[in-house]
């Protein structure tokens, strides 16, 4: 690694964490402010806004690590161009795709980074910002929970539209029975009153799958057995707290039960394939100012001074915003099946893959 490739390395670590660190505190402040009127009413301490801004920040640091990156490699190998230096490198017979190496070594170490930070470190931190904004606004008052799922110890599914926590009644609530691996019953219920062994179901329909017959009834006392006591309802998680790892535990527990869930299997693998996009936006971020150099020239070469960092952000910005329109489309398609929900999340990132590696092999040696 030659003096010039470890400046640079140096400047991009520099420049990435300063963005990534003061653009999450922007944007934590600004989602406070957004939502300052919903909190007010209830009279928080002023450490509640400093808490809430602080906990908010982790999950803004995931999302906003490909776009840093992007932004961080474009200013400065912009910077390079501007100032002739890969030009000098390359008339003195220097291979400027060996020199950049590092920096694609870079970009997948920064890919691993967010890869463990959004499943081990993101959903805590947004786990505590739930039980916050849960607790000063819940405070006196009955906690509801919505779209639960549960499964108690025989194995039996429990999906609950809406749960009191006060009242320990669960509203529209279903149960999948199941025996050796096979679904033999279903029984949905308007209501139910959580017990410690037994819930009283009431107004219920029961499906009995082996026998074909339907049976309705007003009154029922049912055995549940879960692995988890009632007290434990109180932290339950949502969707945004969990990992991958987790997901895919409560996808096995849905497909035991013959239930599948498109979203889970969308979110799984966007939260995968999410991780790629860090090593390709730094691809991107040093081919469009090398490798498309002759195209994209009248940008990089002629914005100088403070303007041009200001440029380079916008250009940044816009791959961005066109990167979340793509994507979000693609997720959608996931979600409502009419794409396999495994691969839609996959098909922008090997977009902006192709167009970013056909960019870094234009780079003239």
């Amino acid at each position: 690694m030659n003096i010039v490739c470890k400046s640079y390395l140096k400047e991009f670590l520099k420049v990435f964490f300063i963005l990534l660190f003061s653009m999450s505190l922007l944007l934590s402040i600004v989602g406070l402010v957004e939502k300052i009127d919903d909190f007010m009413p209830y009279k928080p301490p002023a450490t509640f806004f400093i808490e809430y801004s602080l906990y908010s920040m982790p999950r803004y640091f995931f999302y906003l690590i490909p776009f840093v990156t992007l932004v961080t490699s474009l200013f400065i190998f912009s910077v390079g161009v501007r100032n002739r230096e890969f030009l000098i490198l390359s008339v003195c017979g220097g291979r400027l795709r060996a020199i950049l190496k590092p920096f694609l070594v870079l970009g997948i170490i920064i890919s691993i980074f967010g890869f463990f930070f959004g499943e081990f470190v993101q959903p805590e931190f947004t786990k505590k910002v739930n039980a916050m904004i849960e607790k000063i606004t819940m405070k006196g008052k009955d906690s509801v929970k919505k779209e639960i799922f549960l499964r108690a110890k025989d194995g039996t599914i429990i999906k609950i539209g809406q749960y009191l926590s006060e009242q320990k009644k669960a509203k529209n609530v279903k149960l999948f029975i199941i025996k050796e691996n096979f679904l033999i019953k279903k029984i949905d219920v308007e209501e139910a009153e959580v017990g410690e062994k037994y819930w009283t179901l009431k107004n219920g329909v029961i499906y009995d799958f082996s026998s074909g017959k339907v049976e309705n009834f007003q009154l029922m006392n049912y055995p549940i057995n879960l692995k988890i006591s009632v007290a434990t309802f109180k932290d339950i998680k949502k969707i945004e707290e969990f990992g991958v790892m987790e997901l895919i535990q409560k996808r096995k527990e849905l497909k035991r039960a013959g239930l599948s869930n498109p979203k889970i299997d969308t979110d799984i693998s966007g939260r995968l394939s999410y991780n790629f996009v860090t090593f390709f936006m730094m691809v991107l971020g040093i081919s469009l100012p090398l490798g498309a150099y002759e195209k994209f020239n009248f940008i990089f070469s002629k914005a100088r001074g403070s303007g041009s960092g200001i440029i380079t952000i916008g250009i940044g910005l816009i791959i961005t915003i066109l990167y979340w329109l793509v994507y979000s489309f693609f997720m959608f398609m996931g979600y409502s099946k009419i794409l396999p929900p495994f691969i839609s999340p996959w098909i922008t990132p090997l977009i902006f893959g192709f167009v970013s590696i056909r960019l870094y092999y234009a780079i003239k040696e």
